[in-house]
């Protein structure tokens, strides 16, 4: 019966993101956005609904839980369009942004699955205000999975102070990693022609704080003096203010959810 249950579970996933990359295809065979945003509900839909097959010994959540993690999708997403600022002393286009603390707490309070859901519903929330053709919100998409699915599967195994430090670490460094492959393989790739017309001068004039860049060495420096600093330092804030809100939000959630 277990088995049977997460095969299913398993297949329901699987489904839910096929709706989701259709989405996507739909929007670069230039579809309206309403089918391409029904398409996106419809998948993190069935996700969410994959969480209410039961699992022997696992815990099962409520509707007021499942509700909860849609309120805390929904902050996220308006944390990610509104809530950003830049340094100065990183390229203008590298926005600090700390919309991944809801889908932390999530995963720290009922599990990593359940912050990945949240992560799921932030980026579907900003899909129709994307002005990367959905591939920053992709890369962002990918990079949250991996910050929020690691932390929370660690504290889950050790709920320590320490289990939570150790995921949050692992989390920032492996999240880091998959932030400078997105950045090599696919953003700026992709900005070069969406944006540039495949010409590097703009984009070395946007990271013109970075010392020596030039044509040749773009990427190598681009790589480890932007993007590793930059996602280093805008992980320890988001770590930081998790920190600081999640006792909080975990006493308030348990009073609701009583």
């Amino acid at each position: 019966m277990e088995n049977s249950n997460l095969r299913k579970k398993l297949i329901l996933i699987v489904i839910g993101f096929i709706f989701i990359i259709s989405s996507i295809v739909c929007r670069y065979l230039s579809f309206n956005d309403l089918p391409i945003y029904f398409l996106d509900l419809i998948g993190v839909g069935i996700i969410l609904f994959s969480s209410s097959i039961k699992q022997k010994s696992a815990h099962q959540l409520s509707i007021k839980e499942i509700s909860l993690i849609g309120v805390q999708g929904a902050i996220s997403a308006l944390l990610y369009i509104f809530v950003k600022f830049n340094l100065p002393i990183f390229p203008q286009f590298l926005d600090i942004q700390v919309s991944e603390i809801p889908a932390l707490i999530t995963s720290f309070m009922y599990g990593p699955s359940a912050g990945c859901f949240v992560i799921l519903i932030r980026f579907i929330l900003k899909l129709p205000f994307s002005s990367t053709e959905f591939v920053g919100e992709l890369a962002d998409l990918i990079i949250g999975l991996v910050l929020v699915y690691i932390s929370g599967a660690i504290y889950k195994k050790k709920r320590t102070l320490k289990g939570a430090l150790l995921g949050l670490s692992l989390a920032m460094i492996l999240s880091t990693i998959v932030a400078m492959l997105s950045n090599l393989f696919i953003l700026i790739p992709f900005y070069l022609q969406l944006f540039f017309n495949g010409s590097m001068k703009p984009l070395l004039a946007m990271c013109s704080m970075i010392p020596n860049i030039n044509e040749n060495n773009f990427m190598t420096y681009y790589l480890f003096i932007g993007v590793l600093p930059f996602n280093l330092f805008r992980f320890l804030i988001v770590f930081i203010l998790t920190f600081l809100l999640y006792k909080r939000i975990n006493f308030l959630f348990k009073k609701i959810t009583k």
